[in-house]
């Protein structure tokens, strides 16, 4: 007999979630008007707001433009459509009184000028409110406006000086006002409150929409409820409670006996739930039975798992070790240094793995070498068909011998490994495919022993070789990774860094890093070298050669670098051709000198004889001009010879400092004039230079004429620094702010009648002049541009007084 549930989980699971949906629902829709209501208030106090704004707008439009205008227009004329900013401000915002949102403004008084802005009742409660609290600046709240709920902002309108015009007394306002309106709206006194600005927004439309949004999102809810719960009830149905059944009806089944169908009934009064649970717990006494049936046979199953663990326990402990041993191999691999090495540390080790009495190792290559574990051994017995246990490449047992064939990775025979026991079970306990493994193992050791061997002998060979090149070399790929470099690519990398990279990779220095723009990878694309001179921009120049190393396969991506600092070599070839310059020009110019200046001297003498026999003034006029033209061609011929038959320049010692401050001196009043100026920078204690006195003064001299007439007037500037350098050196440094020298001219300013200067304004031997004197002495004059100034700079390094002695030097 089947008894009736009282009620089933289903019924349950439904009315719990029937509860909690409802619970939900309620929650959500309270919120959610709570919300709606707080978003219906801020958007009319922020219309509110924007109402009082529009008006505030109005009023400073009519006071700070409209009313000054019209008393500009109309001096003596009150026009109140334009005047009033209460009347303006009215007037535009009343239209929002007609408006279907139910929006009200009024701007309302006590003894109103006109009598419909007089204050009603509520709105005199709110003037009240005011003057009790005049620290207040505005009033929100909610108010029954005609039988309907207005949602209400005011403010005090208070008389400020401004409004006193027009309501303080009759007397002192405008005629057309009191004319307009009699006496009404004077006698108010400044700072009092006697009105307010009322603005009112409807919000019974709002809540009613509000309302009607809620219902709406209810009745969405409860539809949405219903099919939840429809959908909920069929899916609970057919994933739970069917598959509970199934469950039940298998206990149903299974007990069949009285006992069984008194069990079945019990726990039919529960639900399904209950119902299973019951039948878990049956079902638990009868596996506990089983269990208890199971256990002696486990009993009888514990001793042969004992006795298969112990053979597969020392299964696994022979394994380890086998992989101990091939790691212990590969390590005596890398400490070793030759074969012999190798098998003496690799012996011991197989022998005692293997737990064999003796061990040897016979080479069956050209040397017939062979190794023995104890060394006392001696050479041990091979089998008598020794080729064909190495062709075979099997482990052979013979009696209480293994002899394992040592091959290569190719399988070529390198030798033979033999071990000895005591006794034939013990050589036949051992697994023969470990043995052969092992053979092979140590075959492709020795292999790779040879190899590293002839590996390393070639990259001594070619270290040496690398190293033993005095310039930097460097080998590259095509992604400017260095593979090989030698110490002078080292250093040169370090010295042109700074010390900030030391690897040898030096073309980012020259190419910058991106390598779209190397051209090492335009010499690999074209295989062909790439030879080229780079100047970086330290001054220091550099011979540049790019070799593309083609491989096997006639592919090429890898270049040789080679670079070669050529800095001294320009150098020294600029001074040989500025010397050579000098010498023919110096010949030249003195052969010329001496042939001019003979007839320039009878031309002068004779000029002073007829000097002296004139009287007429144009004739003497005339005579001064042929005097001071031959005067002019005697000091350029004057300069010719100080050119070519130049002092001897290093005949003393002068303190550079000292020379300087005089020359400034000097030259302080032409720059004045001019606009310049001149300074001198020198610290105290320098020793002095090797060079006279005379002849510094005429260098500097000139440096600071040429400076000066380069500068701009009025805002020149002429620096001159005395500083000492390495090397037992002075630096005389003078730098202007002119347009500098041109790069063209740079090669060219120490020529002789060189120059950049107007025609007539200069002989171009200063400069040339300067350059002898300076390198008769050992020093050097350089031309370059002023990284302070702007302008142009010479830079004259000349030998200290304890510096080294120089050919020049005195």
């Amino acid at each position: 007999m089947h008894i009736h549930k009282p009620t089933s989980l289903q019924a349950k699971f439904l009315s719990g979630l029937a509860v909690a949906c409802l619970t939900l629902g309620v929650l959500f829709a309270g919120g959610f008007y709570i919300h709606m209501r707080n978003v219906l208030e801020e958007e009319v106090r922020d219309k509110a707001r924007l109402i009082f704004t529009h008006v505030d707008s109005i009023q400073n439009y009519v006071r700070q433009v409209l009313r000054p205008t019209m008393y500009e227009q109309l001096p003596d004329t009150f026009v109140i459509q334009a005047m009033s900013s209460s009347f303006v401000s009215r007037s535009v915002m009343s239209r929002l009184n007609n408006g279907p949102d139910g929006t009200i403004y009024r701007r309302v008084a006590i003894d109103a000028r006109n009598p419909e802005y007089e204050a009603n009742e509520r709105e005199l409660e709110l003037i009240d409110y005011f003057r009790g609290h005049p620290e207040s600046g505005i009033w929100r709240g909610y108010k029954n406006i005609n039988g309907d709920r207005y949602y209400v902002m005011a403010r005090p309108v208070r008389f400020v000086e401004s409004c006193m015009y027009c309501h303080g007394e009759p007397a002192d306002a405008p005629a057309d006002l009191v004319r307009m309106y009699g006496n009404r709206g004077f006698g108010k006194e400044q700072d009092s409150i006697a009105g307010v600005d009322f603005v009112g927004l409807s919000v019974d439309g709002s809540v009613g929409r509000l309302q009607r949004t809620i219902l709406t999102y209810f009745v969405f809810f409860t539809v949405g409820a219903v099919i939840f719960f429809s959908t909920t009830n069929l899916l609970f149905k057919v994933l739970v409670v069917n598959n509970l059944k199934r469950l039940t009806n298998v206990f149903r089944r299974n007990v069949a006996d009285a006992e069984g169908s008194a069990l079945l009934r019990k726990l039919e009064q529960g639900d399904e739930i209950e119902e299973l649970v019951e039948g878990m717990e049956q079902m638990g006494e009868h596996l506990y039975e089983a269990r208890s049936q199971l256990q002696l046979y486990a009993e009888n199953l514990r001793g042969m798992v004992d006795q298969r663990t112990q053979a597969l326990s020392r299964e696994v402990e022979a394994r380890r070790a086998d992989v101990a041993l091939f790691v212990s191999l590969l390590s005596d691999m890398r400490s070793s240094t030759s074969r012999a090495d190798l098998w003496q540390l690799a012996l011991p080790q197989i022998c005692r793995r293997f737990r064999a009495r003796r061990i040897a190792y016979v080479c069956t290559m050209a040397s017939q070498n062979y190794f023995s574990w104890p060394e006392n051994m001696g050479r041990p017995e091979l089998p008598d068909d020794l080729v064909g246990v190495l062709t075979s490449g099997a482990c052979v047992v013979l009696g209480n011998k293994a002899y394992i064939p040592v091959e290569s990775s190719v399988g070529n025979a390198e030798g033979i490994l033999c071990l000895f026991w005591d006794t034939d079970a013990e050589a036949n306990t051992h697994d023969r495919a470990v043995l052969q493994a092992l053979g092979r193992q140590l075959g492709t050791v020795a292999e790779n022993m040879t190899a590293i061997d002839s590996l390393m002998r070639q990259m001594n060979v070619l270290q040496t070789i690398v190293e033993g090149i005095t310039d930097p070399l460097a080998l590259m790929d095509s992604n400017c990774a260095v593979l090989t470099v030698n110490e002078a690519a080292r250093k040169l990398t370090a010295e042109l860094t700074g010390g900030r990279r030391s690897d040898g990779n030096l073309l980012p220095l020259f190419f910058g890093a991106e390598l779209d723009h190397c051209p090492m990878v335009d010499a690999i694309k074209r295989g062909t070298p790439d030879l080229r001179e780079e100047t970086l921009p330290c001054g220091r120049s550099f011979s540049l050669s790019m070799y593309p190393v083609r491989a096997k396969d006639g592919t090429t991506g890898r270049v040789v670098v080679y670079v070669r600092e050529t800095t001294m070599e320009k150098r020294m070839m600029v001074q040989v051709r500025q010397s050579e310059k000098m010498a023919t020009v110096g010949k030249l110019t003195a052969g010329l000198a001496h042939e001019i200046n003979n007839p320039l001297g009878v031309i002068l003498c004779y000029a002073e004889l007829l000097r002296q026999n004139i009287s007429d003034p144009q004739q003497g006029a005339d005579l001064d001009v042929i005097v001071r033209h031959t005067r002019q061609a005697q000091r350029v011929l004057r300069d010719l010879l100080n050119f070519a038959r130049p002092k001897a320049a290093g005949s003393g010692l002068a303190d550079a400092c000292a020379v300087a401050g005089s020359v400034t001196e000097v030259f302080s009043v032409q720059a004045m004039k001019k606009g310049v100026t001149l300074s001198l920078q020198c610290p105290s204690d320098l020793p002095r230079v090797r060079i006279g006195l005379n002849e510094l003064e005429q260098v500097l001299g000139n440096l600071v004429i040429n400076a000066l007439d380069a500068c701009p007037d009025a805002d020149g500037e002429v620096l001159v620094r005395i500083s000492p350098r390495s090397g037992g050196m002075i630096a005389i440094e003078v730098a202007d702010n002119g347009p500098g020298i041109l790069p063209d001219d740079m090669s060219h300013v120490f020529d002789p009648f060189f120059s950049t200067k107007e025609t007539n304004a200069g002989t171009g031997l200063g400069l040339t002049v300067v350059y002898g004197m300076i390198t008769d002495v050992g020093g050097t004059v350089e031309a370059g541009a002023s990284a302070e100034l702007g302008g142009a700079l010479f830079t004259v390094l000349l030998p200290a007084e304890d510096g080294p002695e120089t050919d020049g030097a005195a």
